[in-house]
């Protein structure tokens, strides 16, 4: 029977408990950084409330809230109308792309090899780790992570997957439109909402200073 060294298990337990603090703290600060990011462009992206409906407050051509929400919402919904057409438009020119290529060089099965990092696929120029047979270690009777999985792929530019890179980089912009224009129609949407709750709210300390 071949016994452990005692140093060497308190060692790796150590190790272990290193690597989930470092794991926690990363999720964390990943968490709050994207809702930070998040925040700051729904405000952003609200802003635009005030450009399109700032003439009808100051001539008062709204004096109700439902007035208010009515014609802004119109106004955002004209919007995210172009926004979106474009994200249409990219998404179908990456199809168009796709099955074009397809049909004029007789390759039907392109399709399947888009993700493949072994051949032609966008994925050869990312690295691949096996996580299906990830290293993990017994630690108090559970099973958790011990190390790195295996890399499967080294990044590498293929020439044969050219197509894919170029389908892959439209669906990039296609993903950033969406993205944008989601974020921009609720931004604007919380803006709307909260204006229209606070523009015609009967305020004293607003009526005093006009005194």
């Amino acid at each position: 029977m071949i016994f452990s060294n005692p140093q060497t298990i308190t060692s790796q337990r150590m190790q272990l408990i290193y690597l989930i603090i470092i794991a926690i703290f990363l999720m964390v600060a990943l968490v709050g950084g994207i809702g930070w990011l998040f925040e700051r462009l729904i405000s952003k992206y609200g802003d635009q409330v005030n450009t399109d409906t700032w003439k009808i407050v100051q001539t008062r051509v709204v004096s109700t809230p439902k007035q208010f929400k009515r014609i802004a919402l119109k106004k955002s919904h004209r919007r995210a109308f172009i926004d979106f057409f474009w994200v249409i438009l990219v998404f179908g020119i990456d199809a168009a792309v796709l099955f074009g290529y397809m049909r004029l060089a007789n390759d039907p099965i392109l399709i399947n090899d888009l993700f493949d990092y072994t051949t032609r696929g966008f994925n050869t120029i990312f690295p691949i780790f096996d996580w299906a047979n990830i290293p993990t270690s017994d630690f108090f009777g559970i099973e958790i992570i011990s190390n790195f999985p295996t890399l499967l792929n080294v990044p590498r530019f293929v020439p044969e997957a050219t197509i894919s890179y170029i389908l892959f980089l439209i669906s990039i912009v296609g993903i950033f439109l969406t993205l944008r224009a989601t974020l921009s129609l609720f931004g604007r949407t919380l803006r709307i909402m909260n204006k229209a709750n606070t523009l015609f709210t009967k305020n004293l300390d607003e009526v005093a200073k006009t005194l």
